[in-house]
């Protein structure tokens, strides 16, 4: 199967612009960046990351389907907000790599708060009659971003939110609506937004979980706007790299709602700048190591 803006899933080509990337060691390495409104918008969003599991201890595939767990990417879903996480599980015939967003609203549809959650991915490794997904050919740098318009969550992964069409498995999906317009972000708490793992405290933006078990991660960004696919698949830009994100280029004109930008491209330090105009600098905690991306 083609993701549609490639020749195959497989991403090994597909390089994030800048020379570094930070690289987590799949213990307890995390990127904090503390709280503040511009990256908490609440009527849209859009939120970004390259990543790249080549290295990390998961990688794409399950192996066995006995260690249920979650990695973060980008969390801050502790008591509201959102996040894009890596879930692992399925069972030990039937093990499942799947990506999926959150993001808390507050009305479903139903009439009470809850969590929309896009999803892609599916059984990387069986021992019965389960066709394997696609998600087991990843490789490389892959690029995943999530939208929310007040109404609609998509997940796009390498540029395109309709994977499902025609895949293995089509359980999941990338698009989620919430039954009206007008739905509301929510955040309970000053939580910080973490990058390679998720907050586990309200405010203590040092005390986190769901480390991003290995693996690097680059160009990390958030919008108080929904990106539309035009501009969703411009970002991507076939996986070819150096878009810069503070200026129009195309299809790609949300240079004015960008609230939050962190090229990783320092190589050194213990700090992230924020290439947007709020400077939100990011905070590296316990050491990750920074990468060049051979670009």
């Amino acid at each position: 199967m083609s993701l549609g803006l490639g020749s195959s899933l497989s991403s090994s080509v597909y390089l994030p612009s800048g020379g570094y990337a930070i690289n987590l060691d799949g213990t307890n390495d995390h990127v904090s960046v503390a709280h503040n409104s511009s990256i908490k918008p609440t009527a849209a969003i859009t939120y970004s990351a390259w990543v790249n599991l080549d290295s990390g201890a998961t990688g794409w595939v399950n192996p066995d389907g006995n260690n249920d767990h979650n990695e973060y990417i980008i969390g801050c879903i502790k008591s509201g907000g959102y996040s894009i996480r890596l879930r692992y599980d399925g069972t030990a015939a039937n093990p499942k790599t799947q990506i999926e967003a959150e993001i808390r609203v507050d009305n479903t549809g139903s009439g009470s708060a809850g969590y929309l959650k896009p999803v892609w991915g599916g059984v990387t490794s069986t021992t019965g009659s389960t066709a394997l997904h696609e998600i087991k050919d990843f490789s490389g740098w892959v690029h995943i971003a999530v939208t929310f318009d007040g109404r609609y969550a998509r997940l796009y992964i390498n540029g395109n939110n309709d994977l499902n069409t025609g895949a293995v498995d089509t359980s999941g999906t990338q698009v989620v609506d919430s039954g009206g317009t007008g739905r509301v972000i929510q955040y309970s708490q000053n939580t910080a937004v973490q990058i390679g793992a998720d907050v586990d405290h309200n405010t203590d933006e040092t005390t986190v979980h769901f480390h991003l078990i290995g693996g690097k991660v680059d160009e990390v960004a958030i919008w108080d706007a929904a990106i539309d696919a035009d501009g969703i698949t411009k970002i991507y830009n076939s996986g070819t790299p150096g878009l810069d994100l503070t200026s129009a280029d195309g299809d790609y004109d949300n240079q004015g709602d960008l609230q939050g930008y962190w090229k990783f491209n320092e190589g050194t330090g213990t700090t992230v700048a924020d290439s947007s105009s709020n400077s939100n600098t990011g905070t590296l905690r316990n050491s990750p190591s920074w990468v060049a991306t051979n670009h």
